[in-house]
């Protein structure tokens, strides 16, 4: 069994490398990305990464199940 943790994720270091990001993902979804909102998307993928961070470091048992009711 392979202990290793995986990678968290993180953005590119380098702003243009960023920006093929954010080109790949709309022509993949088959959208074009106005200029208006690269800001916009920037930021949404920085917060999504962030919590994705937060998520990937809770650690849990390999026996752990999921909760048959969600009750807040």
């Amino acid at each position: 069994m392979d202990t290793r943790k995986p990678a968290l994720p993180s953005l590119p270091a380098d702003p243009a490398a960023l920006e093929a990001f954010i080109d790949a993902g709309a022509a993949l979804s088959g959208l074009t990305v106005d200029p208006a909102y690269r800001a916009g998307i920037k930021i949404h993928i920085n917060a999504v990464t962030n919590a994705a961070k937060a998520v990937l470091a809770f650690e849990t048992k390999d026996d752990a199940e999921p909760g048959p009711v969600f009750r807040p």
